[in-house]
C-alpha cells in the first residue's frame, strides 16, 4: 500500500458533521413526539419508536467513523450499513404504521401516501446498499470512488 492509498480523502467531513448534528436532533425530535400528543400517531408509535432510536444511533456511530476515517473502503462499508439500517425502519413503519391521519380533516391521504413513500425509500435503501457493496468489494483502484 502506498502512502496516498493510506491517507484520509476528507472528501465527507462536512457532510458527516451535518448529518451527525441532523441525527442528534432528530433522536430528540422522535423521542418528544409522544409528550407532544399529536392526533395523528397511534398507540404503536412506541413499538417503533426503538427502532428509531436505534438507527438514530446507528446512523451517528456510522457518520462519526466517516468524520474519523474518510477512506473510501470505510466509505462504503459504512455507507451500506447505513442504508441497511434505513432500509430495516421503513420495513418496520411500512408493516406497523404508527400513524393515523384519518383524523385530521382533509389528510386521510397521507395514509396511502406514506406506504408509497416508504416502498420507495426501501427500494432506495436497498439498491444503495447494493451499489456500495459492489464498490467495496470491486474496487478500481486506490485513488477512485
Amino acid at each position: 500500500m502506498t502512502e496516498e492509498t493510506l491517507k484520509p480523502r476528507k472528501r465527507h467531513r462536512g457532510e458527516a458533521i451535518w448529518s451527525i448534528i441532523w441525527n442528534l436532533i432528530f433522536l430528540f425530535i422522535v423521542n418528544k413526539v409522544p409528550d407532544w400528543d399529536l392526533p395523528f400517531i397511534t398507540d404503536r408509535y412506541t413499538m417503533v419508536l426503538w427502532i428509531f432510536n436505534l438507527n438514530i444511533i446507528v446512523q451517528i456511530a456510522g457518520w462519526t467513523l466517516i468524520l474519523l476515517l474518510d477512506f473510501r473502503w470505510v466509505w462504503h462499508l459504512v455507507r451500506a450499513v447505513l442504508d441497511a439500517a434505513s432500509l430495516v425502519v421503513l420495513l418496520v413503519l411500512y408493516f406497523l404504521y404508527p400513524f393515523d391521519f384519518s383524523m385530521i380533516g382533509g389528510a386521510s391521504w397521507l395514509d396511502i401516501v406514506l406506504p408509497v413513500i416508504f416502498i420507495i425509500g426501501m427500494v432506495v435503501s436497498g439498491i444503495g446498499v447494493v451499489i456500495h457493496l459492489i464498490k467495496l468489494i470491486f474496487r478500481r483502484s486506490p485513488d477512485s470512488n
